[in-house]
Order: C-alpha cells, then sequence, then structure tokens
C-alpha cells in the first residue's frame, strides 16, 4: 500500500511488503504503515507485529491508529516537554489497547515506530522494540533510534502492552526546522543495513525529490527484490518530508 499527502509543510509515503517467509506460510503481512497531516500535527507510523502472536497483523494496524489519536487528543497540551512526551506515550499505549478490543493484548502484540511534529517546532520520534527511526538533519547530522541486539537477546522484543510505560521506549525530540526528513523501518530492513546514517541520507537523496508515486513504485521494487540473500521477513519503509521553503 503506498500514498502520500501534503500539508503544513510536510509530506508522506511509504511502502510495506509481505515477506518470502509469510508467502510460503500462507500468513498475512504483520507489518503496517501510517501517516496523518492536519492543521495541529503530522506524523508517519510504522509497526511490526510479533510474529508468534495470532493476531499481530490486527495489533500493528491497531498500533498506527493509537499514535494518531494520540497525538490528536494531546495536540493542545501545553505542559513541558517531558510530561507532554510521557503523557503521549502513555496515551498511545491505552490507545492501542481500545483499538485491538476484542481481541487479547497478549495474541496481538506490535512493536510501534514513529516521527511526530507537533506544529511547535518540535518533532518527536519514538521506538518501541525492534526497527529504526532516522531523522537527517539540515546539516547533515542525524538522530537515530534503533533496537540493540548486542546483548546477544536479539529474539526478546519490547512491544505494545498494557502494562509498557515510558521507560519501555526510546524517545527523542528534535526542533522541526533542523530536520530534513525522517525514515522509519521495521526491523527486515534495519537488520540487514551495517550503516543506518549512510542508508536514509541515500533513501533521502534518492527518493525525497520524487513525487511520492513514484517514489513509492521504486521503493515497492527494491523491497521486493530485497538483495540479502535468505530473507524471509516482512519489510516496511516509510518517510516524512519536510517541505523547505523559502522564508526558512
Amino acid at each position: 500500500m503506498a500514498r502520500s499527502v501534503t500539508t503544513g509543510g510536510w509530506r508522506s509515503f511509504g511502502v510495506s511488503v509481505i515477506g518470502p517467509g509469510h508467502v510460503s506460510t500462507g500468513k498475512p503481512n504483520q507489518d503496517a504503515w501510517a501517516s496523518f497531516h492536519h492543521p495541529w500535527g503530522d506524523g508517519v507510523v510504522v509497526s511490526d507485529g510479533l510474529g508468534s502472536k495470532q493476531h499481530s497483523d490486527w495489533g500493528s494496524a491497531a498500533a498506527c491508529r493509537a499514535v494518531e489519536t494520540a497525538a490528536f487528543a494531546l495536540s493542545r497540551q501545553t505542559l513541558d516537554d517531558g510530561p507532554a512526551t510521557a503523557n503521549f506515550l502513555a496515551r498511545v499505549r491505552d490507545e492501542w489497547v481500545r483499538a485491538i478490543e476484542p481481541l487479547d493484548p497478549r495474541d496481538s502484540s506490535a512493536t510501534c515506530i514513529f516521527a511526530v511534529a507537533d506544529g511547535e517546532n518540535r518533532l518527536r520520534i519514538g521506538l518501541l522494540g525492534d526497527g529504526a527511526v532516522v531523522a537527517v538533519m539540515r546539516d547533515g547530522s542525524v538522530a537515530a533510534l534503533t533496537d540493540d541486539k548486542s546483548g546477544g537477546f536479539s529474539n526478546m522484543t519490547s512491544a505494545l502492552s498494557p502494562n509498557a510505560t515510558a521507560e519501555s521506549w526510546q524517545i527523542s525530540t528534535i526542533p522541526a526546522t533542523e530536520c530534513v526528513a525522517v525514515v522509519l523501518c521495521t526491523d527486515g530492513i534495519s537488520d540487514d543495513l551495517e550503516d543506518l546514517a549512510g542508508f536514509a541520507k541515500e533513501f533521502i537523496k534518492s527518493f525525497g525529490d520524487m513525487p511520492a508515486l513514484a517514489a513509492s513504485r521504486q521503493i515497492h521494487e527494491v523491497l521486493m527484490n530485497w538483495p540479502v540473500p535468505k530473507h524471509s521477513d516482512d519489510k516496511t519503509l516509510a518517510c516524512l518530508v519536510r517541505e523547505v521553503r523559502a522564508d526558512d
């Protein structure tokens, strides 16, 4: 699925493809992504349903809806950044639990990766579980969040659940006007990359200025022909691109 909307200085596009492993077993794509563009804020969300869970495809779709609903609910909040961020993450959790009803949360676990611009020059990026989010800045630097598998527990993934707390997340807030674009991806992509920052920069260089439909078609082709041997996982890439204006 691919789409694009432009409003308020941000636009978005993305692609999700089912992995060979799920094709061979007849299972659905357990990844999901969504974007939203409103006067009160813009954002992109990517989610990967945990493969061991019966309804993880529903869980990932619910995660995307939960982030948009939480962003809307807190769009008028005027608290300092710390409390606002904690409240936002708690709202994402609660909205996700509501969105999957009447399914059991234990059967619907999913990761959650987002980039949300709130209209007040704040761009929040967040990661719960596997995958990565990379914000490329105007000066060429990057702000990246990624799962850490260096401890040897690569099969243990944090995910949305009724017990998820703000401490379960990686979160960062950056000035929106300093950001060129944000690239988000599930672990079907991030696990195969040795240089996430370099990948994100090249991705934006190659696709950031393209019309969204053309970019999505080319990205779809890349994901369907992923060059890593024996890859099997679903793959999702999404991007939030800032429209640069002359008065910036």
